[in-house]
């Protein structure tokens, strides 16, 4: 886009000439003046559940072994996971890592993988592809091949293997069970993990990933986030 269709866009934005709604993507997320403060504690906060070890930085190695937990998980509770399951997994969680950091590139650092996730964020084709490199992740985890995860499920497979309790996954799990059947569907869980790392305002899936501490976040969003808290996102609210 060239400069002075940006600067046009900005000052529509921010004058009283109405824009044309029909865009493809709001002009304001088009513009480099957005706050995205929020979006990148949630991105911090994935960075440091992911980064096992704490080395800082996260890899391919990270990755599996969120996998190799979640099977673990259900050795545990006397559901045995096949090793052929475990290899097929290793190799796609594998490939969905290198696809989505660029061959680990993006999660040397913290700052580079927040920044990284900020500016793929806002292309205009980003939730689309996104959900494409999360298909293979879906079905890696998907140990027991039904093609969708109760609330026992996605505890042993998303929540626990990051250091969650079962009270997070049951937070995250009220917020994408979309049709509140009790089961998660691929697409209610790709929809709630692409706003958690897209929205750049307080939604209800800003708890994908479980409770957030009200102290932690950048204080404008401090009084939203206590009321989404509060209403615990009984219903189908969007931004507050």
């Amino acid at each position: 886009m060239l400069n002075g269709e940006l600067f046009s866009l900005h000052y529509q934005l921010n004058s009283d000439i109405k824009v044309d709604q029909t865009f493809p993507i709001s002009i304001q997320e088009m513009t480099c003046f957005k706050d995205r403060s929020f979006q990148r504690y949630k991105l911090e906060r994935y960075f440091d559940l992911l980064d096992f070890d704490n080395n800082q930085r996260v890899n391919t190695k990270d990755l599996v072994l969120w996998g190799e937990r979640a099977a673990a998980n259900y050795e545990e509770a006397g559901i045995h996971v096949p090793e052929e399951k475990l290899k097929d997994m290793r190799k796609k969680m594998g490939r969905v890592f290198n696809c989505m950091t660029i061959f680990s590139w993006a999660g040397k650092n913290k700052k580079r993988f927040v920044n990284y996730g900020v500016t793929t964020s806002k292309l205009p084709f980003f939730k689309t592809i996104f959900r494409v490199l999360l298909l293979p992740a879906w079905h890696a985890l998907d140990f027991k091949g039904n093609g969708e995860l109760s609330l026992q499920d996605f505890y042993f497979v998303i929540v626990k293997p990051i250091g969650l309790t079962e009270e997070d996954a049951k937070i995250a799990f009220q917020v994408m069970d979309e049709d509140k059947n009790g089961m998660l569907s691929v697409e209610e869980f790709t929809q709630g993990v692409i706003d958690y790392f897209s929205d750049t305002e307080v939604t209800k899936h800003a708890f994908a990933y479980g409770g957030i501490k009200v102290d932690d976040v950048p204080e404008k969003y401090k009084e939203c986030l206590q009321k989404s808290i509060e209403e615990s996102w009984n219903d189908d609210e969007g931004e507050c």
